[in-house]
């Protein structure tokens, strides 16, 4: 079962990169949700919390494409190890700001400006993969394995950040964030061998990733997932706190993550022989199917099932976004493109959060779950009815190319 992550971690400086890129994003299950619990400790409103939340997941989306643009240009060490250290400053004044009272304010824009320098430390990573495996098979065990790997916080993160924030310190799970943060970072940007080599703008490189219309897609319909998986955050947390349990509440989210976990070292593990898309458009139906099912949720125990079978819908759809992805981008843009996959992703789940906690705020939890359920449905209506276009035969970058030069030959006869 494991004979196809044993070869990709075999591979020249991979298990190196791959595990400091592990501590590196810690942040991805820990930090949003750190902020919710820092806030809400503090001020006692979701509402603001989700807010604030919100600000600096949009604003981690805004520049993560920019910072990944730059990061294919110039390399990832040269332009991450800066950003970083900004990262790092901005949540520690975050901190100040609450706990020393300043101008209300300062807040959002700590939080602002700790968003944007958070960068996308997945599609660093996923690149180095793409810079250093030797077949599309190899791929997508890596995408699968890192899948796993994001997973691994997501079980652990939650629970250590809402037990720290509720038992020790509110801001407990910020701190955590950023020991992570600085540890990761200085281990994975050191490693040089497995660093994909900075690429020259050409012709090739210029315009937008999205403008292929398989990318758009992708995108549009990760924006719909986002939301559920950032409302499905702040839910579990106010589901617990209502029912007089809230320390419990990252056991919740660790289940959803369990799920995705097993998932997604399933998914890696056997060779398949299906279409990528196709496989993409399956996961995304269950994820909406399992999405409405929450619904149905009465207790910690039935919310916790429910949540751990919707994780194990998550891994398959995140790794089909990621293969469709690299199948039809350009492959001097690979990380931009993988950073607006992330970026997608993030703006959904900061509307998300940010919606939840003010329908928690003005009605409950329950009534809170009608948005992922809803989410997840269009985001499966628009995976099945736009199928067609990620398919890589139609809208990979060599496929779009080759149209072009035929469009331009026919157009120079005539």
């Amino acid at each position: 079962m494991f004979k196809n992550y044993r070869e990709i971690l075999s591979l020249p400086g991979a298990l190196k990169f791959s595990l400091a890129g592990l501590v590196a994003r810690m942040p991805i299950a820990v930090l949003g949700l750190g902020i919710v619990l820092f806030i809400q400790g503090v001020s006692g409103s979701y509402g603001l919390a989700g807010i604030v939340a919100a600000v600096f997941m949009i604003v981690q989306a805004i520049a993560g494409p920019g910072i990944a643009r730059f990061v294919d240009r110039y390399g990832q060490a040269r332009v991450m190890m800066p950003i970083v250290i900004i990262h790092l400053a901005a949540l520690l004044l975050l901190i100040l700001s609450v706990y020393l009272d300043w101008w209300t304010g300062f807040v959002f824009i700590f939080a602002g400006i700790a968003g944007a320098t958070v960068g996308s430390v997945g599609s660093l990573v996923r690149s180095r993969w793409s810079h250093v495996v030797g077949s599309p098979k190899q791929l997508q065990t890596a995408f699968s394995w890192e899948s796993v790997a994001d997973e691994l916080l997501f079980v652990s993160g939650p629970v250590l950040a809402t037990v720290m924030a509720t038992a020790v310190w509110p801001p407990a799970g910020i701190i955590l964030s950023m020991l992570s943060t600085a540890v990761g970072s200085t281990l994975l940007y050191i490693q040089k061998s497995t660093e994909p080599p900075p690429v020259e703008r050409t012709t090739e490189a210029r315009g937008h990733v999205f403008s292929n219309p398989g990318i758009f897609t992708i995108i549009l319909v990760n924006v719909f997932l986002g939301v559920n998986f950032g409302a499905i955050d702040v839910i579990a947390v106010a589901f617990s706190d209502e029912l007089g349990l809230k320390p419990l509440a990252g056991i919740l989210l660790s289940a959803f993550a369990m799920g995705s976990l097993i998932s997604g070292a399933l998914y890696g593990s056997r060779n398949w022989t299906s279409a990528t898309h196709h496989r993409f458009g399956f996961s995304v139906s269950l994820l909406a199917i399992g999405a409405c099912s929450m619904l149905l949720a009465q207790s910690m125990l039935s919310y916790g099932i429910i949540l751990f079978l919707v994780g194990f819908t998550i891994a398959p759809s995140l790794i089909g976004a990621n293969s469709v992805i690299e199948q039809l981008a350009p492959p001097r843009r690979l990380t931009e493109a993988f950073a607006w996959l992330g970026t997608s992703l993030g703006f959904g789940v900061a509307f998300g959060s940010a919606i939840a906690g003010n329908i928690i705020d003005a009605a409950n939890a329950k009534t809170a779950m009608l948005l992922p359920a809803g989410c997840a449905l269009v985001g499966a209506v628009l995976a099945l009815s736009l199928l067609k276009l990620l398919n890589p035969t139609r809208s990979s970058h060599e496929v779009r190319l080759a149209k072009d030069a035929r469009r331009v030959r026919v157009d120079g006869e005539e």
